[in-house]
């Protein structure tokens, strides 16, 4: 009879923040309710009863959502706990980043920054059947490449896991090789050695 909490990705950075990433492809009734909910629990889970307060570490929440939520124009929105009327910032422990990814319609060749990049990944990558050139980020060149291999059918598969066996092989006859040469030389150099 409890809520159960199921995120996509739940991090902590060095300074202790935590980081809640979740992604959703439709829209569904109570989202920023639950978004409330997970953050808060997080945040609230950090301690036990008694604990002090200061140990509490801000709670960050990264929304990437296939639908529109708000009325702003911009892809990416970034919204803290702010006084209504002047801005001022006292509660500064939650967070929360949300990307409409209907929103965000820049073409491969205008990605500049590499959160442009990674927003294009997520939202393209099913789509895409090469590396876009400007992928310089090693992170990101390694979604790609997984991105690719999860839309492999099985003749493909087999010929993935064929190439590597004969790529183990050929490692293993190198690896033989170099040992029976050192061995070899080892050998001559004793029998240098035993005779005058």
């Amino acid at each position: 009879d409890g809520k159960a909490t199921i995120i996509d990705v739940k991090a902590r950075d060095q300074s202790g923040r935590e980081f809640i990433v979740e992604m959703q492809v439709a829209a569904v009734n109570g989202f920023s309710k639950r978004v409330l909910y997970y953050t808060a629990q997080s945040y609230a889970s950090q301690i036990e009863r008694g604990e002090f307060y200061a140990k509490l570490n801000p709670v960050v929440f990264i929304g990437i959502l296939d639908f529109t939520i708000s009325q702003s124009k911009n892809y990416i929105s970034r919204r803290r706990v702010k006084d209504v009327e002047s801005g001022e910032e006292i509660f500064r422990d939650f967070e929360f980043n949300i990307i409409e990814l209907p929103k965000f319609v820049k073409q491969r060749n205008e990605l500049a920054t590499l959160l442009e990049k990674w927003i294009f990944f997520i939202k393209e990558a099913e789509n895409l059947e090469v590396i876009p050139e400007n992928t310089d980020d090693a992170g990101l060149q390694l979604a790609y490449q997984e991105a690719n291999i999860q839309t492999w059918q099985k003749a493909d598969w087999l010929a993935y896991d064929y190439a590597s066996m004969r790529e183990q092989d050929e490692r293993g006859r190198m690896e033989y090789a170099i040992a029976q040469g050192i061995e070899k030389g080892i050998e001559k150099a004793k029998a240098d050695l035993a005779s005058p």
